[in-house]
């Protein structure tokens, strides 16, 4: 497994709409590989989730998991999802604030709401179709993944730009 580069706001491809991902692209060894080394850069950068496009590649995959990360310090955790031509088939009407970061917007956080509760479709990394209800920070997480897979980025979708914080200040004043 390779650590891969993540590519910063202001690379062209963050902002581009990925493809889907066949069956025949899934299965192939290069695919998988990939989808291995997408799991050790997230893991690597102490993500709680990252998208194929943020390392430069245009394909509707995700990976997203909370284990202890130092990033999200009060943050439940949830297992290792992949997830392949994903969709959202069912959001609750509630929203819920939620301070997001970026691993291609490093170093800041800014405040959105988002859906609380989502129902998540797509293919395991198997090709196996899946449909799992994510609650709280799993929903928020594959909410932010799938956005980059069409081209949005969190401060896309920030009402004001009053709350954008690099993360010391946002940890000093805006964390209780």
């Amino acid at each position: 497994m390779a650590v891969l580069e993540v590519i910063k706001l202001g690379h062209p491809l963050l902002r581009n709409k990925s493809d889907t991902v066949s069956k025949e692209r899934l299965h192939s060894k290069e695919f998988q590989c990939f989808i291995d080394d997408l799991i050790a850069t997230m893991r690597h950068e102490e993500g709680a989730g990252i998208a194929a496009p943020q390392v430069a590649i245009l394909d509707r995959v995700f990976a997203m998991e909370m284990k202890e990360n130092p990033r999200y310090p009060n943050k439940a955790n949830f297992p290792l999802y992949v997830v392949v031509n994903p969709e959202i088939i069912k959001r609750s009407p509630e929203k819920t604030e939620s301070w997001e970061g970026c691993l291609s917007i490093p170093g800041l956080r800014g405040r959105l709401e988002r859906h609380r509760s989502i129902t998540l479709k797509g293919l395991d990394r198997t090709g196996t179709t899946f449909e799992i209800e994510l609650d709280g920070f799993s929903a928020i997480v594959a909410q932010h993944e799938l956005d980059h897979l069409n081209g949005i980025l969190f401060i896309d979708r920030m009402e004001s730009m009053e709350t954008l914080a690099f993360r010391e200040e946002f940890e000093k004043y805006w964390t209780i």
